[in-house]
């Protein structure tokens, strides 16, 4: 990876959004269900810097000293901030992807993998390479904001105000949207489809849960600044542009609806391997 491209990973990454403290208890919401007694091998599925992975260690607490927790990532960087940030003897680290996870860990009692599988182009598959990799009573757990269903209602005109108003800034700047490019950011699939795929995959039919949250504006800054959000809102737009525009989009849809947080919900999905 060049420097460059480095460069624009870590201005348009997901992690300023990860530092809002609804990120944390969305997180530990699902955690807390699936961490616990007779769980050995963990398995952190899209780790990125570890902020996961703290979690589950602060859940296993004492009971942390015969387990094993392994965070898996595609991104080389993410991963060198999981290492400098996270010192324990139960946890490693390595380079990964959920496409292939049961060729890199086996036999695990539970998986977790938040706040990613809506990146996934083949969610069954990706789902079922995770049922490989647990063992009989083994857990899957996951979540999103990017689904359908992630709007609370009476705010989707929110949201779609917010784009229609960067849009327009972009033509001020004389830059056009190109509505027909693709964009993975927005294959939003229902809860029930994502229950169906868990049971497609072998799992009992999983709980499905909808955590709501309030997201204050600063949040909806640093989610505007994620290249994946950008590329959803404004397919073919440069991220520099695009970021930018979303902004100011943000500020003239606040000013024009005096809306000061917006609530999103999260859906909270746990399946067990029968």
């Amino acid at each position: 990876m060049s420097v460059h491209c480095q460069a624009d990973d870590e201005r348009f990454s997901f992690e300023a959004f990860t530092r809002h403290p609804f990120f944390t208890e969305v997180n530990r919401w699902i955690v807390e269900r699936v961490i616990g007694p007779g769980r050995r091998k963990i398995v952190d599925l899209g780790c990125g810097p570890g902020a996961v992975t703290k979690l589950i260690l602060e859940r296993l607490g004492g009971d942390a000293r015969n387990v094993e927790v392994i965070g898996i990532d595609p991104s080389p960087s993410a991963l060198s901030k999981a290492r400098a940030a996270i010192h324990s003897q139960v946890v490693r680290f390595m380079e990964g992807s959920a496409e292939w996870v049961s060729r890199i860990v086996s036999a695990a009692d539970a998986v977790v993998f938040l706040n990613a599988i809506h990146l996934v182009p083949d969610k069954a598959q990706v789902i079922a390479e995770i049922r490989k990799t647990l063992n009989k009573d083994g857990v899957f757990a996951f979540n999103t904001t990017f689904f359908n269903g992630a709007y609370v209602e009476g705010t989707g005109a929110f949201w779609r105000r917010w784009v229609v108003r960067a849009v327009q800034v972009l033509r001020e700047r004389g830059i056009e949207v190109k509505h027909s490019d693709h964009a993975v950011a927005r294959q939003f699939l229902t809860p029930e489809e994502y229950s169906d795929l868990c049971v497609q995959a072998g799992f009992a039919r999983p709980s499905v849960d909808l955590v709501r949250i309030e997201m204050p504006p600063e949040s909806m800054r640093d989610i505007g600044r994620f290249s994946l959000f950008i590329e959803g809102a404004l397919p073919g737009v440069p991220l520099e542009e695009g970021s930018a525009a979303l902004e100011k989009g943000l500020e003239r849809a606040m000013d024009e609806t005096g809306v000061c947080a917006v609530p999103r919900n999260w859906l909270e999905c746990v399946a067990r391997a029968p």
